[in-house]
């Protein structure tokens, strides 16, 4: 007999056979119950244990668990938080840097050959703020760099302050900040953040035929009457 006969039955048996089904002890139903689950349990998914993520088999684990303690339910609710968390995570540790040199066209002052670049590589999220402001040296960059997010790209209100706090820092010290290949939307909301215009040590360069168009997750009312300092 396979499994969904054996469903069948079961499921005929829990309507037509009631009163009768009330007579038997609860412990001969568990047992009924668990002969269900071994039928119905794809047991190949056991191989997929040393293959996968190890979040993904706890999150699995948790999931059998709660189903088994409590209800599908709040299992199902538990596993959905925990994936989300756990995607989180993993894209925070993602976001990396590289560094390069590049030429530099100030709005004043002559153009400079070799520009300290710092490449940013994964997604600029709340998640992964505090990694970001960890991969610069900025007591040690020199006057003038540029910050490249052509291999990254902006999500939410986190990321645009920890790209004005990180600017903060450089112009304490005196120096500029380019940041190169944002999309128009990240450089508006980032001179909201400064309450209607970037400061003179923080420097969106623009260039329409390269950078990226995609909008953050913000209230649309932040966009409304912005000034940028722009670098062409």
């Amino acid at each position: 007999m396979s499994h969904r006969q054996r469903l069948a039955l079961v499921l005929l048996g829990i309507v037509s056979f009631a009163p009768l089904l009330g007579q038997i002890p609860v412990v001969a139903l568990a047992g009924v119950m668990l002969l269900v689950c071994q039928s119905t349990f794809s047991w190949g998914s056991l191989r997929l244990l040393g293959k996968i993520p190890n979040l993904d088999a706890f999150i699995i684990a948790l999931v059998t668990h709660v189903t088994v303690k409590d209800d599908l339910a709040k299992a199902v609710m538990i596993g959905t938080i925990g994936s989300a968390l756990g995607f989180a995570w993993n894209q925070s540790t993602k976001i990396s840097v590289t560094l390069s040199q590049t030429k530099l066209n100030p709005p004043s002052g002559p153009t400079l050959p070799n520009v300290k670049t710092y490449n940013i590589n994964g997604p600029l999220f709340f998640g992964s703020t505090q990694r970001f402001s960890q991969l610069f040296r900025v007591k040690e960059d020199p006057d003038d760099i540029v910050i490249d997010f052509t291999s990254s790209r902006v999500y939410d209100h986190s990321a645009l302050e920890a790209i004005n706090n990180l600017a903060d820092r450089y112009g304490q010290l005196g120096k500029r900040v380019y940041l190169r290949r944002l999309s128009s939307d990240c450089a508006k909301l980032l001179a909201k953040v400064h309450d209607g215009g970037l400061p003179p040590y923080e420097v969106v360069e623009i260039d329409l035929a390269r950078d990226p168009v995609y909008g953050v997750v913000e209230d649309a009312k932040l966009y409304e009457n912005i000034s940028v300092n722009q670098s062409k």
